[in-house]
């Protein structure tokens, strides 16, 4: 499904919410798919990019969703504030600036932005990501990797060799589709 703002879905805004307030559109199709007949427990999430961070917040919001996988997330503000002010060649002075800037326009605090930190070690992750990922660097995936382990999070972890900001699944298809399959098979009832 689209989440809003993309797709099909409704234009409810001119800027991103960076998946502070759409994880709630992931809680409504979880509650759809309750609807019709399925249990929380044969229902996973599958995120790519911004949408990773979007099902991790979700998750955080339903701990009864027992399998995440988060392709290419970014994992805490702090860090994707600095790669986006380099990214623009600008000085990392202008941070606060852009950060202030962000939460005027929008009414939304992106120093919220911190998906790491809404891991349950009640709940099941797999995180993968590119190696050669541009668009959100892999230190990102180091920082779910290192706060995995330090805050005992039952994760799985795939750093995809030769691979771009999402382009595992594409240059990997038979290889990603079956550690998916493994993944929720035996993290879904």
């Amino acid at each position: 499904f689209d989440l809003r703002n993309y797709g099909q879905s409704d234009k409810v805004s001119e800027y991103e919410d960076l998946g502070l307030l759409s994880y709630r559109d992931v809680l409504g199709a979880i509650n759809f798919l309750e609807e019709i007949g399925f249990n929380t427990n044969q229902i996973g999430l599958h995120g790519i990019s911004l949408g990773a961070s979007t099902a991790i917040f979700a998750a955080a919001k339903n701990r009864n969703i027992n399998a995440i996988w988060a392709e290419s997330s970014l994992a805490e503000f702090n860090l994707i504030l600095k790669d986006e002010i380099a990214r623009y060649g600008l000085p990392s002075i202008f941070g606060p600036a852009v950060s202030l800037g962000g939460k005027i326009l929008t009414g939304i605090d992106p120093a919220d932005l911190n998906p790491a930190k809404k891991l349950n070690s009640k709940q099941n992750y797999f995180f993968t990501h590119g190696e050669k990922d541009l668009r959100i660097l892999p230190h990102h995936f180091e920082y779910f990797k290192n706060y995995s382990k330090e805050h005992k999070i039952k994760s799985n972890f795939w750093l995809v060799a030769d691979t771009y900001h999402v382009d595992a699944m594409f240059k990997y298809p038979d290889e990603y589709a079956n550690k998916m399959k493994i993944f929720f098979e035996a993290n879904l009832n």
